[in-house]
């Protein structure tokens, strides 16, 4: 499932991060981004719960720091 998800996932951190059109994020973590505050994570947050139907639980969020970790998480609810 999650070739289809990384795509999307992929423009998702793209446009949170304000990162060009053709920057890989899939190596992409939060200590190697200085784009990646803590109002970026919340609004990267905010957009995978819009984008894939999930609610990320507080504690969850606090993991989900790298793209890897996300796409993972998403993994693990099927989306």
């Amino acid at each position: 499932m999650r070739f289809l998800t990384e795509p999307r996932l992929e423009e998702i951190f793209r446009q949170v991060l304000n990162l060009g059109s053709g920057a890989d994020v899939t190596s992409l973590s939060q200590s190697e981004a200085p784009e990646w505050d803590s109002l970026a994570h919340v609004s990267l947050v905010l957009a995978i719960e819009n984008e894939f139907g999930v609610q990320v639980d507080a504690a969850d969020a606090i993991e989900l720091t790298s793209f890897d970790a996300v796409a993972r998480y998403l993994e693990g609810y099927g989306a």
